[in-house]
């Protein structure tokens, strides 16, 4: 009698666990739900208007001079408007959602601009969230762009030092980061893996010529080992020169979109 109720209570307990999992883990890791609601204007002017929205890559642009404006200014001859918001610890699914519930990101993207450019998915590889959840997240931000005749330009996750990153976490992220690898089949340097779940997606929507991808080749092939030193100290962020040649690749590739809309490297 005893042992039954032992029993009793262990599948109770596992019962119990999994109801846990499915209400609680399993939306962490589900992608976003397709939103809608936006606003945005539509110019009838000769301005070149850019959005440049994202993670903590976002946020820390608008800490240093900007140099998208007047390369491309410089180029083609017409004025140049950039506008950024960015959030540091936002997933793609956050910033998909950040798009529509966040003010700063949001009147970006309302502001109708012509191209805007997206850094996402570094906090996902960091933090295992699944190579599906960034690529479903990234496609629903790409769709929503292209439905309102924003140009998208995505930046192909960097080479930042994911290893340092794991290793800075206290014990309780580190065991929360190796249950992620778990349930979500990652590895500890997935980044490649992310890459490809990218590359595969735009290939599956017919989106080649549709969205502009600065990948790693064309800016910053040795990410943070790059001898001209664009990072800093954490390995993870861009000091003030990586943002000047994060920059002028964006202003490059605008400027070879608006004259040939051929895609060429930027270093």
């Amino acid at each position: 009698m005893k042992r039954w109720i032992l029993f009793m209570l262990l599948g109770l307990i596992v019962l119990l666990l999994l109801v846990y999992c499915a209400y609680y883990i399993r939306p962490y890791y589900a992608s976003a739900v397709k939103q809608e609601g936006l606003n945005v204007i539509k110019h009838d002017d000769d301005t070149i208007r850019i959005a440049y929205i994202g993670d903590s890559w976002a946020e820390g642009h608008k800490k240093v001079r900007c140099v998208i404006d007047s390369i491309i200014n410089r180029d083609v001859q017409r004025h140049v408007e950039v506008k950024t918001a960015g959030i540091s610890g936002l997933t793609s699914k956050n910033i998909y959602y950040g798009i529509f519930r966040d003010d700063s990101m949001k009147n970006v993207i309302e502001w109708g601009p012509d191209f805007c450019f997206v850094v996402a998915g570094i906090n996902d590889s960091d933090r295992k969230m699944g190579k599906h959840y960034y690529q479903e997240n990234i496609r629903l931000i790409i769709e929503l762009l292209l439905n309102n005749h924003i140009i998208p330009i995505l930046l192909e996750i960097p080479s930042y030092d994911i290893q340092f990153s794991f290793q800075r976490r206290s014990r309780g992220i580190k065991l929360q980061y190796l249950v992620s690898m778990l349930l979500t089949w990652s590895k500890m340097d997935c980044i490649q893996d992310y890459r490809n779940a990218y590359k595969d997606m735009i290939k599956k929507q017919d989106w080649e010529d549709a969205v502009i991808t600065i990948s790693v080749d064309d800016w910053n092939p040795n990410g943070y080992k790059d001898k001209r030193g664009l990072y800093d100290g954490g390995h993870m962020h861009l000091n003030e020169r990586g943002y000047l040649v994060l920059d002028s690749c964006i202003a490059q590739k605008i400027v070879n979109y608006l004259n040939t809309q051929s895609y060429s490297v930027c270093r």
